[in-house]
């Protein structure tokens, strides 16, 4: 899978524009002029998704009070076959096309391998949980068909379970959610331990060559080692006295080691940075093994939190993978020399 070209209009602050790519692209700029907005448009418009939610794409992504905007990306699959990807937002509107048709969102994901590495990467250690459960999640919709779905039903279900305890219904109205959460939820888990345990191999492979560390993750399910209604029933008035629901797939957790100490206690930002890349190059490696196709790499802020030398073995790797990718950097960054790519320039709107 390759992106031929990019077009965007209305989308946040950048000035309408399209761009042809490259197999390596740099978008290059100061701060503010619209690097990162330029990489969001290319994966809204593969995905239909933000950059930091799994919900459809809307208004809050448009630069006028309509909420109007389009973007669309020509891609090349691996036969030679060319395909238009597409988010349009309009009035009522919002859809996700492919070559003119609607599709869906699990269908984008399933369909077009994309590997996100975002300007937070370097907190999949020291961040919430909550980044760390949607970046396992957003890889996983790559590759398991049923995730996306099962996904939608827990999310739904726990809001309507935590609803009903803040409302003070009955314990037998919230425990009714009960059955939906564990059925659901177990299934996410499942996945979710798959492909973390599926991505522990990957990152063999990758040790000492994007971190100078033995890294190792393990996701926690969120509630133990007990079956997940079993555990919801035990723990039913803690939850009422708490008045949300304390335990379950919903705080699930990654967590990463470096040389067998927890990394969000013991590591420094630039080794945390270079755990996170490693973290993340190995999902591509994982995502291509699951899919057949490589994925397109969207990196933001490589270079933060790098000192030269890892820069330079980063870079080194990043030079020798095969997949596509777009990376952003400031103009006085020396990546843009390291990896010598096209050079694409985004600008703000001109009100």
């Amino acid at each position: 899978m390759k992106l031929l070209s990019h077009k965007h209009t209305g989308f946040r602050g950048l000035a309408d524009n399209q761009y042809t790519l490259s197999d390596l692209n740099l978008v290059v700029g100061d701060n503010g002029i619209g690097k990162t907005s330029l990489l969001e448009a290319v994966y809204v418009s593969l995905l239909g998704t933000p950059l930091n939610s799994f919900n459809k794409a809307g208004k809050e992504l448009s630069r006028d009070a309509r909420g109007d905007f389009a973007v669309e990306s020509t891609l090349v699959n691996g036969s030679g076959t060319e395909l238009k990807l597409g988010f349009l937002s309009k009035k009522n509107i919002k859809k996700l096309t492919a070559n003119g048709e609607k599709i869906t969102t699990r269908e984008a994901f399933l369909g077009t391998p994309v590997c996100l590495i975002d300007s937070n990467v370097e907190k999949i250690s020291s961040e919430s949980p909550d980044y760390r459960r949607r970046l396992v999640d957003r890889s996983v919709f790559h590759v398991e068909q049923k995730h996306a779905e099962s996904y939608k039903r827990l999310q739904k279900a726990i809001k309507q379970r935590n609803r009903s305890i803040k409302n003070g219904e009955s314990e037998k109205t919230i425990t009714s959610w009960d059955g939906i959460i564990s059925e659901e939820g177990e299934r996410v888990t499942k996945h979710r331990n798959t492909f973390t345990a599926e991505l522990q191999e990957e990152l063999k492979a990758l040790n000492k060559q994007i971190s100078t560390k033995i890294i190792k993750i393990e996701f926690k399910n969120g509630w133990g080692g007990e079956r997940l209604f079993d555990y919801l029933e035990k723990n039913i008035r803690r939850d009422m006295a708490a008045k949300r629901t304390m335990g379950g797939p919903h705080r699930g957790d990654l967590l990463v080691t470096l040389d067998g100490k927890l990394a969000k206690e013991y590591s420094s930002k630039g080794e945390e940075k270079q755990m996170s890349l490693a973290v993340s190059f190995a999902i591509s490696r994982l995502i291509e093994k699951k899919c057949g196709a490589r994925p397109i790499l969207l990196i933001d802020e490589l270079e933060s939190g790098l000192d030269e030398t890892a820069l330079y073995r980063i870079a080194d790797h990043i030079k020798n993978l095969k997949n596509q990718s777009l990376i952003t950097t400031l103009k006085h960054h020396k990546i843009k020399d390291v990896l010598r790519g096209k050079t694409i320039h985004p600008n703000q709107h001109n009100y």
